[in-house]
């Protein structure tokens, strides 16, 4: 009867350090580090889901995006929670955001007008990322060179003339930005056209990358979203108020 009970006990405790041993392995192949470790979470992403513009605001969108952008959102407060993030770092700059100016309109239209002014002024101008930074007081930077900024880096400034050489380029200034991180746990959000150089950046650079997710918007989204943006746009042209470039991205 003892020899039994032994052997039994014998089984349970190799049932135990089998299960122990799993366990151990799982963590040793997981992506995900420790919290308290130093590292770079990094998620590509198309700027539509990262900053919301007031045109998006004003009127609609496409329920897609909308969806991928709540998606996002989501995903990133799971990330701050999950590993424990200090920073939030991201590709965009305050000039990015800044707030859309109407023309002046006809005498008879002043009421239009200061309509128009008044719904500008209610919308939000806050990245995804901001508002995470101020709801969990975490350390926020943005890592895009502003207006004044890429003439003197020679950055190409219009976007229609922008080489691969100009982005790589702007990747540099962004890990300028963080430079200082390497001991800290950032989430960084950037173009998804950047995410494979700019990760390998970082790597090189001796972050301890952890790639992420990506949140795309397809080519006929983008269309089917731009119409929306182009017959609002002409709506307020019938109005005389005066859209710019950056109000509609």
């Amino acid at each position: 009867m003892l020899q039994t009970m032994t052997s039994n006990e014998s089984y349970i405790f190799l049932a135990v350090f089998a299960a122990l041993a799993l366990v151990a392995l799982i963590y040793l192949l997981s992506p995900m580090r420790l919290p308290d470790e130093p590292l770079l979470y990094l998620i590509g992403v198309n700027h539509a889901v990262q900053f919301k513009s007031a045109v998006s605001q004003l009127f609609s969108e496409l329920e897609s995006v909308r969806k991928k952008r709540e998606a996002f959102k989501a995903h990133v407060a799971e990330m701050i929670d999950t590993l424990d993030i200090e920073v939030l770092a991201e590709e965009f700059s305050e000039e990015s955001k800044r707030k859309p100016q109407a023309r002046e309109t006809a005498v008879d239209d002043q009421s239009e007008h200061a309509r128009f002014e008044t719904a500008v002024a209610q919308c939000n101008y806050e990245t995804v990322l901001e508002q995470f930074s101020k709801a969990k007081g975490i350390e926020h930077r943005f890592c895009d060179p502003d207006t004044k900024e890429p003439e003197a880096l020679g950055i190409e400034v219009d976007p229609k003339k922008e080489t691969k050489s100009d982005w790589r380029k702007r990747e540099q200034v962004w890990l300028s930005r963080i430079a200082d991180c390497k001991l800290r746990r950032v989430l960084f959000v950037c173009g998804d056209n950047h995410y494979d150089a700019f990760a390998q950046l970082l790597e090189s650079h001796g972050f301890n990358v952890q790639r992420g997710a990506h949140y795309d918007i397809s080519d006929e989204e983008f269309h089917d979203n731009a119409d929306n943006v182009i017959e609002t746009h002409e709506g307020c042209r019938k109005k005389q108020l005066w859209l710019p470039v950056n109000f509609l991205t």
